[in-house]
């Protein structure tokens, strides 16, 4: 008997070495194979402002991930600006989230554990934030952190506690929904069985200080979020949500043979849940809370202001592989022939995924247009963006000066009525008095229905200007115009 601990624990090990470093190349094989968008850009921006604004940002009003924005600040220092050092910082975040994700699920599904952490690991929608410069591995690890030190501490670990509020602190700073998580720590910790005496005392401890760090959010967020306002993002219903978070979950950001992933998901979660049911109630009761309390949250805000995006709650879905691979544990004591045939389907669908992301352009193609731009671009021909906010991705490629360039008009606002405010003639004394004395210049255009949804500024330059060049990349397009009259 002496040698068979040493040789499993070995054998434990090497399992663990390999499925961490399948994640880790699945993570780093096409890291840069998207272009940097808006969000990332503005991410190294918000973490390389003066320090005063950087600081200042953990109490400002409408502000996001100041504290991924404050540890990105010391990695770029250290790392370096390029698309690969600043998207390896995510990389290495999302790695923390496969040990923990099966130190939790060991608790809730026993078994299943293993198969919930392959899924994880092998996920399209994990891998693609793994590779994009934004917070979104980040919250998942915090989350998985705080909810398996409540595990531990409402069991009669006490020095856990501490864990908890840093973890769920951190969290509040790291996404402003991450807030949510302190209502499912709350129906956690009642369901949890077996709590150890006393523990109450901790929990409310806990749930008290957990307040302070919140103060600074919620002086701002809870007017916000009592008020009808314009916020951007499409109204969507709660059913249009779950279908999203469904899809993405199950086979990524493009779907392919989306449909057939998300059968195969959801009926293994729906077996996974009425067996958790009948052997562990409370287990699934938790996993379901988790999964579905912020969910709720969310379209009870959004009937007053949509602020639906699938990636906001992308630490919610671990709870949906744990229910997956509770499925998948039932049918593998059921039919272990079938089990092997289904996860190898998830697998590969998985994977036929993960190179779509890598291989089809998604995000708006800004470096090529910058390339472009940059050959054929004359000394002082200023850049005129439709939307103005892009030039700061452009500019993160292009390496000459920017300067001179121009913002585009707005032309999108409207009366109570819904008709336009600004009109082609208004437009074209916005126009001339913008581009007064310009002889030629070039158009970057992209998400430009965001600013001119009626796209008054390209007829105004098709009509007034001739058009020498149009080059068309995924998401921006250029082009070159030249006016035999300067406006």
């Amino acid at each position: 008997m002496s040698g068979t601990k040493p040789r499993h624990s070995s054998r434990a090990w090497g399992w663990w070495v390999a499925l961490l470093l399948a994640a880790y190349l699945l993570r780093l094989a096409g890291i840069t194979a998207q272009g940097m968008w808006r969000d990332e850009v503005d991410a190294l921006r918000f973490a390389t402002a003066p320090w005063g604004d950087l600081l200042a940002s953990f109490t400002r009003p409408g502000w996001n991930g100041p504290f991924y924005f404050f540890l990105l600040r010391f990695w770029a220092a250290g790392a370096g600006k390029s698309a690969f050092a600043l998207r390896y910082f995510s990389l290495l975040w999302a790695l923390p989230s496969l040990p923990l994700l099966f130190l939790l699920g060991r608790r809730l599904v026993k078994e299943a554990a293993c198969i919930a952490v392959i899924l994880f690991a092998a996920a399209p929608y994990f891998v693609w934030y793994a590779q994009e410069v934004k917070m979104y591995t980040m919250v998942p690890t915090l989350v998985l952190l705080a909810l398996y030190a409540l595990e531990r501490a409402a069991r009669g670990g006490r020095g856990w506690w501490w864990l908890v509020l840093a973890a769920t602190s951190l969290a509040f700073y790291t996404h402003i929904l991450a807030a949510l998580l302190v209502a499912v720590e709350v129906v956690w910790y009642v369901l949890i069985p077996r709590r150890a005496p006393g523990a109450w005392k901790g929990a409310a401890l806990t749930l008290a200080a957990l307040t302070l760090p919140y103060l600074p959010l919620l002086r701002w967020e809870l007017p916000l979020l009592m008020q009808h306002r314009e916020t951007g993002y499409p109204a969507l219903t709660l059913w249009t949500m779950v279908q999203i978070l469904v899809n993405g979950w199950s086979s990524g950001i493009v779907g392919r043979y989306a449909t057939y992933a998300a059968f195969l998901f959801i009926t293994l979660l729906l077996a996974g849940t009425g067996a958790l049911l009948v052997r562990r109630p409370r287990a699934a009761l938790r996993l379901w809370a988790w999964m579905t309390l912020p969910l709720l949250a969310v379209w009870l805000v959004s009937l007053r202001g949509p602020i639906f995006t699938d990636r906001y709650l992308i630490w919610s879905a671990p709870a949906y592989l744990l229910l997956v691979a509770a499925g998948w544990s039932l049918l593998h004591r059921e039919a272990r022939r079938v089990a092997a045939v289904v996860l190898a389907i998830l697998l590969v669908l998985d994977g036929v995924n993960i190179v779509a992301q890598a291989q089809q352009p998604i995000k708006p193609q800004f470096e090529q247009a910058a390339a472009y731009v940059a050959t054929h671009r004359a000394p002082d021909e200023p850049l005129l963006f439709q939307i103005p906010y892009n030039h700061f991705v452009f500019d993160y490629y292009y390496t000459d000066p920017l300067a001179p360039w121009l913002g585009a008009p707005y032309t999108n606002w409207l009366t109570d009525d819904g008709t336009y405010l600004i009109d082609e003639g208004q437009l074209d004394e916005q126009m001339r008095e913008l581009l007064h004395g310009v002889r030629s210049l070039w158009l970057i255009y992209s998400e430009a229905d965001l600013y001119d949804a009626r796209e008054l500024v390209r007829h105004w330059l098709d009509a007034h200007a001739r058009l020498d060049r149009v080059q068309r990349f995924y998401g921006v397009t250029v082009f070159h115009y030249t006016f035999e009259t300067p406006p």
